[in-house]
């Protein structure tokens, strides 16, 4: 028996793994856009609480399409509202594809990955709920996105 571990450790050894390896997410939320086709009209809400107004951090937008994605690029309109009223919209040029055709990011199959960093070092000067609403900003009425996402972590010092 020597060599082999017990089942009941293994199961918290699992739920304690993924927590213990990802210490700096502050928020990471995908949402699944139905029938994957994301169209113009469609804006997508991200909320989440920040109580820490002194490190900086890091916002990435991360998006998962098939390879089915007739273009390169995915331009969107992000606009995000703090807790105090204030507000801040830009809009993106999110590269999907290299000019060669080749697709960036990482995949099994035909679904594609990637993360886009947002902001960098991005402060958050109150405490309370933040959100960030994203729109596709393309000329199509439709494209095939499988799922969007936002990600906020603590920036390395």
């Amino acid at each position: 028996m020597i060599g082999r571990i017990p089942g009941f450790l293994i199961l918290p050894a699992l739920l304690f793994f993924p927590v213990s390896c990802d210490r700096n997410m502050v928020y990471d939320e995908f949402h699944v856009i139905e029938n994957a086709s994301w169209h113009w009209d469609d804006q997508l809400e991200f909320s989440f609480d920040m109580h820490d107004t002194i490190h900086l951090h890091n916002i990435f937008i991360r998006l998962r399409h098939t390879t089915d994605y007739p273009l390169s690029n995915l331009y969107m309109f992000i606009d995000v509202r703090g807790p105090s009223g204030q507000s801040m919209r830009d809009t993106v040029n999110f590269v999907v594809a290299e000019k060669s055709g080749r697709w960036i990011g990482s995949g099994v199959g035909n679904i594609r990955e990637i993360d886009y960093l947002y902001r960098k070092n991005a402060i958050f000067p109150d405490t309370g709920t933040y959100k960030i609403f994203v729109e596709q900003a393309m000329r199509v009425p439709e494209l095939p996105v499988q799922q969007l996402g936002i990600r906020v972590e603590q920036a390395e010092p």
